[in-house]
């Protein structure tokens, strides 16, 4: 009898299904965290996570309180920094 066969039989099939399932979220879930963090992004959306108007993001950006950078005429933000900064000032 085939060894690995009657090792798969002896296991319930939904402990096979969560074995499986832990180990593929595992070796995801790096990547995902990655690509749930966009790495730029314009005013709107920036206000939107950090959770002010478009004019405060604009205010702060005049002040120099939070970093940016443009990309030909387009004004972009780092999340993470722009975040970090706002919280460096409270």
């Amino acid at each position: 009898m085939n060894t690995k066969a009657t090792l798969i039989e002896s296991v319930a099939p939904s402990e096979l299904v969560d074995a499986i399932t832990e180990k593929v979220l595992n070796e995801l879930r790096p990547m995902l965290e990655q690509s749930a963090t966009p790495l730029a992004v314009d005013g709107d959306e920036m206000a939107r996570l950090a959770g002010v108007s478009r004019v405060t993001i604009d205010r702060a950006v005049s002040a120099g309180k939070i970093p940016s950078f443009t990309v030909g005429r387009l004004r972009r933000f780092e999340p993470a920094k722009v975040i970090a900064a706002m919280a460096g000032e409270q």
